[in-house]
């Protein structure tokens, strides 16, 4: 018994910094993907759809839903809005925090990304998302409530997406579901369009327009600011899975918006967090 004791107090009372230095390591692990940070290494054999399938299957959820995620996300990869190695990484994540009480809600955020890249229902990129799922795991221990801040992020990400891929059919830059490359004849060039380069630029926004709504000294009016921040993403793209973008599309996108477009955008995301001042 009082080795057992010693053994508690030991790791109640581990070095903070200690602690941090793992939750750190842990949290870049998952935001960095899961081959790591060596450009050399290479997995031995990358996942197919079948793979995400396989492990959709191990979920412990009803039939159904299993089912219906397959077919989401084996859509949403055949379509080219989300990678099966990134796919895979986030059923394993949202699986290993499954209990009686987190079920629902766990089935909820797989449903969410699965709509959202599946082109019938969807046809938008679905990485800021699963980014935002990964740093709320990161920090949220309870399965629960780790599921169900994911949840209520991802939700408003994901309106935010319809919302940004909106303004930018406006604007020509945008697929049909059918269609998977176009060219959009500029001002500054032609510009050929694809799956992952629309992608880009939707997600590129969407995580520009979070950060600056996030930011402590932001303020709901600065379309400027708004604005700024969003071609700095877009120039040098930040996240899992992003193409650096043509400049004649980052000119075209640059002359055609004035970051008022994007104000409505970031008051709907600080709205859905309670942060409306």
């Amino acid at each position: 018994m009082r080795m057992r004791v010693g053994i508690a107090q030991r790791k109640a009372y581990a070095p903070i910094g200690l602690r941090r230095l793992v939750g750190g390591l842990a949290a870049v692990a998952l935001l960095i993907g899961p081959f790591g940070l060596s450009a050399g290494a290479q997995p031995d054999a990358q996942p197919s759809a079948q793979d995400v399938c396989s492990a959709i299957q191990e979920l412990p959820l009803s039939g159904g839903a299993k089912e219906a995620l397959c077919r989401d996300f084996q859509a949403g990869i055949a379509r080219g809005h989300l990678r099966p190695e990134r796919a895979l990484q986030f059923i394993r994540e949202v699986g290993a925090r499954i209990t009686d009480e987190s079920r629902s809600t766990a089935e909820g955020l797989l449903a969410l990304v699965g709509r959202t890249v599946n082109p019938a229902t969807g046809d938008l990129p679905a990485e800021v998302l699963i980014r935002r799922s990964f740093e709320v795991f990161s920090r949220e221990e309870a399965p629960e409530e780790a599921l169900s801040t994911a949840l209520h992020e991802a939700t408003a990400l994901q309106r935010a997406l319809g919302s940004v891929a909106a303004v930018y059919r406006g604007l020509g830059i945008f697929l049909e579901p059918n269609v998977s490359e176009k060219t959009l004849e500029t001002a500054q060039g032609a510009v050929q369009l694809t799956v992952p380069r629309v992608d880009t630029v939707i997600t590129a926004t969407v995580v520009a327009l979070d950060r600056f709504e996030r930011r402590l000294d932001r303020r709901l009016d600065d379309t400027q600011g708004m604005k700024a921040e969003v071609m700095k993403e877009l120039r040098a793209p930040s996240f899992y899975g992003a193409q650096a973008l043509p400049e004649e599309l980052v000119a075209y996108i640059d002359a055609q918006t004035d970051g008022r477009e994007w104000a409505p955008i970031v008051r709907q995301l600080a709205a859905d967090r309670g942060r409306n001042s």
